[in-house]
């Protein structure tokens, strides 16, 4: 029963990080546009345009999209790398500020709940190393290190990045932040840079949100695809088209969720950073950082009942997720502190937000013992992989492997 409660858990933090992100790529579209081109169509509809336009994709199989945004990423990242270091070596507005990155700094509680947030919001889709351990020569060794070079690289890139944000204001960088809210680094690369990059960031900012939501979208679809293809959702999400063997259903009922989504924060006024954005990001990493929790915890309990064979195995096996588990449970008790204050307002649907994430969990559980009740055969399915076939459907992210693997 707790593997359909994380399943869908999980299936529900996905598809809304997708209409999350879906916030930001309307919003910075809608800017790129009004700033370039002189056109004022208002952020939701390039959202949901854009969406649309990712379905198609995706029915499609138009697997060349995936590199192409591979690259335009990899171009984003070296553009701000290139802002960052000509801050740091300016010397920023006031000097080198080593003292930011001393932990003494961090003990304010707001504070800490807010950069445990968004640590666990940035990292979210690291995990998805293990889908493609079948894809590897030799997955126990491969994934782990994968995983590692993930977060090692990543920690790396956020915290240069960050600290070089902070010595482009200096002491001004908390005011700053608030003042300049979806725009702290542009206004950074005006100061330190030369024209192109601002221009290369107006631009790539919006292809890394196309990609990213893209990413969530495909993610998202995959948990549809193969929870219908179990038929423990309806049975038609597991189906692939006869032509271009997409999962064109799962694809289209992610798509309409991630829409309606959107539309429904549009209608209601909402901003797309801050209300839209951060508030579908909080709901979405306390469901992560729950199922991250339960998940050490059944390591915990399975390698108890099956045994381990060494020292090495108590450390992945006993120690590692006791301290996972411990260190979860505290970052979800700092977020549900902060809650209001890290939303920034105290309306009632945010303060129902760990509600709605329990309501996923109960749903799934209780779910999963009425199949075991009633269809034996479908409960016996839940967490089954068909991961030869997931690739297949998946087109888009088998062709990156394959190039990845070609000499």
């Amino acid at each position: 029963p707790f593997g359909l409660s994380v399943g869908l858990m999980i299936l529900a933090a996905y598809s809304m990080i997708a209409a999350a992100i879906a916030g930001g790529l309307g919003y910075f579209s809608a800017t790129l546009f009004r700033d370039y081109f002189g056109v004022d169509i208002a952020w939701y509809w390039y959202a949901i345009g854009m969406m649309a336009v990712m379905f198609l994709l995706s029915y499609y199989r138009v697997t060349v999209t995936a590199r192409i945004l591979g690259f335009l990423l990899t171009l984003e990242v070296l553009v701000v790398i290139i802002l960052c270091v000509s801050i740091i070596v300016q010397g920023g507005a006031d000097g080198q500020m080593p003292e930011s990155l001393n932990p003494a700094s961090w003990s304010s509680a707001p504070a800490l709940g807010i950069g445990f947030f968004f640590a666990f919001w940035s990292w979210i889709g690291f995990e998805t190393t293990a889908i493609y351990g079948e894809e590897t020569h030799d997955p126990k060794k491969t994934v782990p290190r994968a995983t590692f070079i993930a977060v090692l690289v990543l920690g790396t890139f956020y915290t240069f990045a960050s600290y070089a944000g902070i010595v482009g204001f200096g002491n001004q960088s908390v005011e700053k932040a608030t003042e300049l809210l979806g725009t702290y680094y542009f206004v950074l690369a005006d100061l330190y840079s030369v024209p192109i990059v601002r221009t290369a960031m107006d631009i790539f900012v919006v292809t890394g949100f196309f990609a990213c939501v893209f990413a969530m979208q495909n993610n998202a679809s995959r948990y549809f695809y193969s929870l219908g293809r179990d038929r423990i959702l309806p049975p038609a999400l597991g189906m692939t088209h006869p032509k271009y063997k997409s999962p064109y259903v799962a694809s289209a009922a992610q798509t309409v969720t991630a829409i309606v989504t959107v539309a429904l924060f549009a209608m209601a006024g909402a901003d797309p950073l801050l209300e839209l954005s951060t508030w579908l990001a909080i709901f979405s990493t306390l469901s992560v950082i729950a199922v991250q929790c339960l998940v050490s915890i059944a390591v915990i309990m399975y390698f108890n009942r099956i045994g381990r064979n060494g020292p090495g195995d108590y450390w992945k096996t006993m120690i590692a997720p006791i301290i996972g588990t411990i260190a979860q449970l505290v970052i979800m008790g700092l977020l549900l502190q902060n809650l209001t204050f890290l939303a920034g307002s105290e309306a009632t649907v945010v303060q129902l937000i760990p509600l709605f994430v329990a309501i996923v969990a109960v749903v799934g559980f209780v779910y999963a013992l009425w199949l075991r009740r009633s269809s034996p055969e479908r409960y016996e399915r839940i967490g089954m992989l068909h991961d030869e076939e997931m690739m297949e459907a998946f087109v888009d992210e088998k062709a990156i492997l394959d190039d990845q693997r070609a000499p």
